[in-house]
């Protein structure tokens, strides 16, 4: 990107063909049908600059293609929290079950055991 100090004391850049307020902030001269953006350069310190209307769809566009890929990647990420999630309530149900057997199997053992102690003495 270039950028030259014209005659009439505004910038302009070479690639884009923006011009840009000069430091009296009169509005630079433009041939070309354009959208403007105005913005106080006293207040905010930022330049005028000029979009043309192909520009501002263009921009438009390549922020709908990044919210579009941001939601498709939220939406695979939300899948794969929910997949593990069901898979590991899975794995918590059957080793509650296990459990559960184990007890009662250990309480009948411990009761098995303790009738035979009471019969011993």
């Amino acid at each position: 990107m270039d950028w030259s100090w014209e005659q009439d004391e505004t910038w302009k850049c070479s690639t884009t063909g923006r011009d840009y307020l000069n430091e009296d902030t009169s509005l630079p001269t433009t041939d070309s049908n354009v959208t403007t953006l105005l913005r106080d350069t006293k207040e905010s310190g930022l330049p005028l600059q000029t979009h043309t209307l192909r520009e501002f769809e263009k921009h438009l566009n390549d922020l709908k293609k990044e919210n579009f890929s941001l939601k498709l990647r939220i939406y695979f990420l939300e899948e794969r929290i929910q997949q593990k999630y069901e898979d590991s309530s899975e794995d918590i149900y059957k080793r509650n079950i296990e459990l559960k057997v184990e007890v009662e199997s250990l309480k009948r053992e411990l009761n098995e055991k303790t009738e035979l102690l009471e019969r011993a003495s």
